[in-house]
């Protein structure tokens, strides 16, 4: 297979970086990262539960409020101090303050702060698994990119073969080697790989800009990728294949598309749990501060109310007291919560193994495919250097006038063929091969 570095190292363009922003997979990656809308809105959704979090353990604090008032009263009716009727206009003043704490509400509170404990794992779960399929299709876009710009070196390298080859037949046939008939064929044939290459920038151009999209970056800001070390693609096209019972196991106990459900199922138990409290007794302390003024007067009698702060001392009234609640029917409302609750865990659970079951059969799939990119690789290679072989001999006969520009046209069509059909092979071994090291948790880079 060290042919294959050669190829490699062949077929790797260079790029100029004036006035050009040049990036790694890597640096592929961490733009993504930081720039993807649902990235952001992951990143939102884990930061509103890890408050959601905090906020549920001060359920076990009291409460405490402060509360005031102030009236007009016009006609007859009550006054808040005295509790007297009056019929002539005043103003009232009051102030309260009151506290309630629970004693026992069937572990309603225990089990909504565990709940929100396990939310915020769920909600850092999926967060995970939306960075990990971000990064892939990063990577994804990354090899169409370098896929793209590779078709394009070979339609250039196309182009100059046939223009090299067009000016020697020219000399060729003003020396009566060959017909000046074959200059129309290989003529013919420039202009198709011009037409070629066209198709070949226009692709590119398409894959850039998918790649500057996935990347939220301006359509117009010129870019280019940076290819790794061929090296390291050697690696990728020689690394063995992994078992797919041993794949599949460790994505199913590592995987955040997968470990996200244990965590809801968690989070399901305890909601099963707190609906349930709602059916059962609660018992609560309470306490209360009160105090009122009010001008009313009350002729011929009082004809003169008390300062504003002697009446707030006066009529201060605390109170303290235990209350319990026993729910008898609240109109069906508990029992379908119970239920409700109930049904998210069993679809939860179905959900899982609908998961797991998926994904040991994308495994397998991605297994296989890995496999069978391999052959096609091996077998392209083989395609390619027999199709070069037999270009460098037609060429040879050609040169000479003992084959025909059909042939010679015939020949650099088929070796153009097998070459990109390697490249294809190649991009695609690397592509399975990184679907393999998604699910293994490894780095995905090139």
């Amino acid at each position: 297979m060290k042919r294959i570095f050669f190829f490699i190292a062949c077929l790797s363009p260079v790029f100029p970086v004036t006035g050009q922003t040049v990036l790694t997979l890597q640096q592929c990656v961490q733009v993504a990262t930081e720039n993807n809308l649902q990235l952001k809105q992951g990143a939102a959704g884990v930061e509103f539960s890890d408050r959601a979090s905090a906020q549920s353990k001060l359920l076990l604090l009291p409460n405490l409020n402060l509360g005031s008032s102030y009236m007009w009263n016009f006609g007859y009716t009550i006054d808040p101090v005295t509790n007297l009727p009056l019929a002539n206009n005043f103003e009232a003043n009051g102030y309260q303050l009151s506290a309630g704490m629970n004693l026992f509400a069937g572990g309603k509170v225990g089990n909504t702060i565990k709940k929100s404990a396990s939310d915020l794992q769920l909600a850092t779960m999926n967060y995970k698994n939306t960075v990990e399929n971000i990064q892939f299709q990063v990577i994804v876009s990354f090899l169409s990119v370098m896929f793209a710009e590779e078709q394009v070196k070979i339609s250039t390298e196309k182009i100059n073969t046939t223009n090299a080859q067009l000016e020697n037949s020219r000399k060729l046939a003003a020396a009566g080697s060959i017909p000046e008939g074959d200059l129309l064929s290989i003529e013919a044939q420039l202009a198709q790989d011009n037409v070629n290459l066209i198709q070949a920038r226009n692709q590119q151009e398409k894959t850039y800009l998918d790649l500057k999209l996935l990347l939220q970056l301006p359509a117009d800001e010129q870019v280019r990728i940076q290819y790794p070390d061929a090296a390291q693609l050697d690696a990728i096209l020689n690394a063995p294949v992994p078992d797919a019972i041993t794949v599949a196991n460790y994505a199913i106990e590592h995987k955040a598309s997968i470990q996200k459900y244990e965590y809801q199922l968690e989070s399901d138990k305890l909601a099963m749990k707190i609906a349930a409290a709602d059916a059962l007794p609660t018992l609560s302390l309470f306490g209360q501060m009160s105090t009122n003024y009010s001008n009313a007067t009350y002729p011929p009698y009082v004809t003169e109310v008390d300062p504003y702060g002697t009446q707030l001392d006066n009529n201060l009234s605390e109170v303290v007291g235990i209350s319990l609640q026993i729910p008898i029917f609240n109109n069906g409302t508990v029992m379908i919560n119970k239920q409700s609750a109930e049904f998210n865990y069993v679809n939860d659970q179905l959900a899982k193994e609908i998961a797991v079951n998926a994904l040991r059969q994308n495994v397998t799939q991605a297994v296989n495919d890995l496999k069978a990119a391999i052959a096609t690789y091996d077998a392209s290679m083989k395609s390619y250097q027999a199709a070069k072989t037999a270009f460098e001999f037609t060429e040879k006969k050609f040169n000479i006038g003992s084959a025909s520009a059909f042939d010679y046209t015939n020949s650099i069509n088929t070796l153009a063929q097998a070459e990109s059909a390697l490249v294809q092979a190649k991009f695609d071994l690397i592509f399975k091969s990184k679907i393999i090291d998604y699910y293994l948790d490894k780095p995905l880079d090139l």
